[in-house]
């Protein structure tokens, strides 16, 4: 479905400034049983509002068709990255406020229960994690960790209610998946406690093009956040920003807290004024973007091309979400990806996306392998440890080719 008005102030003055051709949903990793069956592609598309700034996907996918049709394959405790960020996420969040020990604390769209883990590791026993896919939730059970099935909505606040009033209420990069963040804002601000706070983290849009971070950009991935129109949203929905943290993860994010009332703290206005310094909410500014990620695909396109030629065998590392967007917008298949390697059981033995490359563990990588195009840049030295000992050609396209670019 296409989208006609902005997604958070309802604008009709939109103006498209991105657009990576059709893409199938990019965290969809496909058991060979549904090879057989079509699969649907939606053109990738950004918008821009001309009246607040925020930038958003305009064809819209089900969340219901994103997260729970098919088994969802993001697992929060797969990476030591990941497990080291959210423990770094709850020792922020204990700094600022330290509930008592009885508190109810909740992470909307927990995952597995990663960070609600470290919560639990440190004597806050009453957690609840909020996540809507089936098989990512029966996990975090498995685990230990306290997980409703089902989208953060009003359909739930009546349970949350009877569970007293939220002290602590989480978010992890699922703000920017939310279709409606009114809707999500109101859902917080009837079960947060009068002093509870609401800290969330985000992808951040100025990093997203700063970095042409462009394979961060799929269907699940809603919302694309700056600061302005972000705490503009906020402040209709009647909470304030109190602290900003600027985070080199997921390609660059920030972690935003905030309570019911007030008014925005200073670093608000600092950080608007830096967008606008950056020209981040003019189209001129995308324009230079999508140059630059039509130099990367180019560039990839060719490189490849030239190991194939000599005889080289490619393989990717790393099945991650933002690997499918790159595979597809550089129309890379099997016939140049032999296959990718990952760690994780949940995408082993499955297809990616649109370029239907196998997926096999780590420790399968053959002999005959001589390159390795590295899918999650944003990780690729953990990852170039981790396999040196293969004696691989590693190439990070996206940090390689925009480098090279500056030179």
């Amino acid at each position: 479905m296409k989208i006609k008005k902005c997604r958070l102030c309802q604008s009709e003055h939109i103006e498209k400034v991105v657009d990576l051709g059709f893409h199938p949903l990019a965290d969809t990793f496909l058991p060979e049983e549904l090879l057989l069956g079509p699969e649907v592609s939606v053109p990738l598309q950004l918008g821009l509002c001309r009246s607040c700034g925020h930038v958003f996907t305009l064809y819209s996918v089900s969340a219901v068709e994103r997260y729970q049709k098919q088994d969802y394959s993001y697992d929060s405790s797969n990476s030591k990255v990941s497990i080291a960020h959210f423990k770094e996420f709850s020792d922020a969040v204990l700094a600022v406020k330290q509930p008592e020990k009885n508190s109810l604390i909740v992470d909307i769209g927990s995952n597995i229960g990663t960070l609600l883990s470290h919560f639990q590791g440190v004597g806050y026993d009453n957690v609840l994690g909020v996540e809507p896919s089936g098989n990512i939730s029966a996990l975090a059970i498995k685990a230990g960790v306290p997980t409703i099935n089902d989208f953060f909505s009003t359909a739930i606040v009546e349970h949350l209610k009877g569970l007293g009033a939220v002290q602590v209420l989480l978010s992890a990069n699922v703000l920017n998946h939310a279709d409606d963040l009114g809707a999500l804002l109101e859902t917080a601000k009837q079960v947060l406690a009068e002093d509870g706070v609401f800290v969330f983290e985000v992808p951040y849009l100025l990093d997203l093009v700063q970095g042409t971070a462009f394979d961060t950009i799929y269907h699940e991935h809603v919302h694309y956040y700056g600061i302005q129109p972000l705490s503009a949203a906020l402040q209709r929905s009647g909470f304030s920003i109190f602290q900003v943290d600027r985070l080199d993860y997921m390609c660059g994010s920030i972690r935003v807290y905030t309570r019911l009332g007030g008014t925005h703290a200073q670093v608000v206005e600092s950080m608007i004024e830096n967008e606008r310094s950056f020209r981040l909410y003019e189209a001129e500014t995308f324009r230079a973007f999508m140059e630059r990620v039509r130099k990367v695909k180019t560039t990839v396109v060719a490189h490849l091309a030239n190991i194939k030629l000599a005889g080289g065998k490619i393989i990717g590392i790393g099945a991650a979400t933002k690997g499918n967007t790159f595979l597809n917008y550089c129309r890379l298949d099997a016939d140049v990806i032999a296959y990718v390697a990952d760690a994780s059981p949940l995408k082993i033995g499955k297809m990616t996306p649109g370029s239907h490359i196998p997926i096999i563990a780590d420790q399968d990588i053959d002999e005959a392998a001589t390159h390795a195009l590295i899918l999650p840049w944003n990780i690729a030295p953990m990852l170039q440890a981790k396999l040196s000992h293969l004696g691989l050609e590693f190439y990070v396209p996206q940090v390689e080719t925009l480098n090279n670019a500056t030179h």
